[in-house]
C-alpha cells in the first residue's frame, strides 16, 4: 500500500500525508456507485474513478471537507464506512481496510473550521 501513496503522492494526486485509498462507492450525487479513489490534497477530497488494475480516470467530484456535515467514520474490518453531507448530497463509501492514517486525516480537515 505505500507504494500506491508514494505514486499518489508523485503524480500529485495526494498531498505530502499520502491520505489516499480505493473504496467502493454506494452512494454518490448522480446516482454513481463503484470503485472510486479517494484523495486528500489540502482541504479537498478529490473522487477519481478508478479501475480494478489502479489506473485512474476522471475527476468525479471535489469536496471542500470543511464544509462537509455528519460526517460518520467506522473503520473496523467489518463494514467500514466513510458517509457525509456535502452540497445538499450524500456521499457514502464502503469496503476499504488499512487506511486509518487517510481517515485520521479526512477527520482533521473536516473539523478544521
Amino acid at each position: 500500500m505505500v507504494k500506491f501513496q508514494d505514486r499518489l503522492i508523485a503524480e500529485g494526486y495526494c498531498d505530502n500525508r499520502g491520505a489516499g485509498f480505493c473504496a467502493s462507492a454506494a452512494k454518490l450525487p448522480n446516482g454513481e456507485y463503484g470503485l472510486v479513489l479517494l484523495c486528500v490534497n489540502g482541504n479537498n477530497l478529490n473522487l477519481f474513478d478508478i479501475d480494478i488494475k489502479s489506473n485512474i480516470g476522471e475527476l468525479l467530484y471535489v469536496v471542500e471537507l470543511k464544509k462537509i456535515e455528519n460526517l460518520k467514520i467506522r473503520a473496523g474490518i467489518l463494514s467500514p464506512v466513510l458517509r457525509f453531507d456535502y452540497n445538499g448530497y450524500t456521499y457514502s463509501f464502503k469496503n476499504f481496510v488499512g487506511v486509518k492514517p487517510a481517515l485520521k486525516v479526512i477527520e482533521e480537515e473536516a473539523g478544521n473550521r
